[in-house]
Formats: structure tokens, sequence, C-alpha cells
């Protein structure tokens, strides 16, 4: 089973306790803001866990991640002490389901809530420094290899297309390599998104024969 159908699991299973949870709070009738809270906490740390090895989620979380981290943090440590300081003023005697609830928070915390945090932290590393460390299931780099054609046509993702030629030679099937580097070439790499290729002769399009790549703004790569 490969990281991602682990991690698939993983937070499947994290679903439905945190699901428990929210029905036990909405049973004690302790209002709808403490029950929306938690499932706005639940739901971000399940977007960390896929975003941690799924670099199409990673890409679409971005910049939310920093506001959804620090709802995590106040969220969750909020409740921590809240259910410590509960349990420590109870006058009477703890019953068997409070020593179950008390060990599965306990639990809880340190099996769900903290790999999340630590998901989204490195989410807002990759921020800072992007590139710097190892996601599993990285994104190929951006490549593509055409084989016949006299021209090299970049669709954008805001809908525009760009035609290219290889210098010094007629056709594409006659250059060995044919290097295209976003940092110098900021007017076909504008924006981040989905970029197709296609190599053709001169009035050809054939859908069969583009190549799908995903940028992301401000990362070094090249296509080639």
């Amino acid at each position: 089973m490969g990281i991602w159908n682990s991690t698939l699991v993983y937070v499947g299973a994290r679903t439905l306790l945190a699901g428990a949870m929210i029905a036990l709070l909405l049973r004690r009738r302790v209002g709808a803001f403490r029950a929306g809270g938690q499932v706005v906490s639940d739901l971000s740390c399940a977007a960390f866990l896929l975003a941690y090895t799924n670099p199409a989620i990673r890409d679409d979380i971005g910049r939310l991640v920093i506001p959804l981290m620090l709802f995590v943090l106040y969220w969750e440590t909020t409740r921590f002490f809240e259910n410590r300081r509960a349990a420590a003023e109870r006058e009477d005697e703890e019953t068997w389901l409070d020593t179950t609830l008390r060990v599965y928070g306990s639990a809880w915390v340190v099996g769900f809530v903290l790999p999340a945090v630590l998901a989204g932290g490195f989410l807002m590393f990759e921020l800072l420094a992007p590139g710097q460390w190892p996601f599993p299931n990285p994104r190929p780099g951006l490549v593509c290899a055409p084989q016949r054609g006299t021209q090299l046509t970049v669709f954008t993702p805001n809908g525009k297309s760009i035609v290219l030629v290889p210098y010094g030679a007629r056709r594409f099937q006659d250059v060995r390599r044919f290097m295209l580097l976003p940092d110098t070439m900021a007017g076909v790499f504008a924006d981040s998104g989905e970029y197709a290729f296609t190599v053709s002769y001169e009035g050809e399009l054939s859908a069969s024969q583009i190549c799908r790549v995903r940028y992301v703004g401000g990362s070094r790569g090249a296509v080639g």
C-alpha cells in the first residue's frame, strides 16, 4: 500500500472518529459554536494530511494553510486545556465514561492532532522555502518530449496560445533537446496552472499529441 493510499485510510479513520466526537458534543448540548469549531478543525487537519502526500491538493490549499493552521492550533490547544481543567475541578467521583473520554482525548491529540499539525507545519515551510522539504509523491519535473513537427505551441492556463520555433533548425525532430526555462520566459510562463504543449506541422493540431504539465509560479524548472 503506497503512502497516498495509507494516508487515505488514516484520514478516513480519523474522520469517523471525529464524527463520533462531534455527535457526542451535540448530544451533550455544548452548542453550535463548539460543534462547528470542531468540524472546521477536523476538516483542516484532514486537508493538511492529504496535501502533505498529494501535490495537487497542496497547490489548491496554497496560502490558505496559514489561517487554517492558526485556527487549528488555537482550537485544539484551548479544548485540551479546558478538558484538563474541567477534570481537575470535578467534585463528584469520576465515572468509567469520564475516564474513557479522558483517555480517548489524550490518544486523539497524540495520534491524530499532532501528525496533522506537523503536516501543516511542513506545508507552511514550503511557502517560505519552496522545494526545500522532500515531500512524498513529488510532482514530476516540468518535462515534455516532442517528437515530430515544425512548431511548438504552448497553451497557457488563461487560454492564450504561443507558437515557438527552434532556432537554427527547420523541424523539431532535428533538435536533440529543446529547453524552455520558466525563469527566462516570463511571457510564456506568466501564470501558475496547467500548460498544454503540442508539436505539430504548421496548421496541424492533434489533441492526442498534447502533453499537459502543471507549473507553479516562482518554482525553478524547465521543459525539455
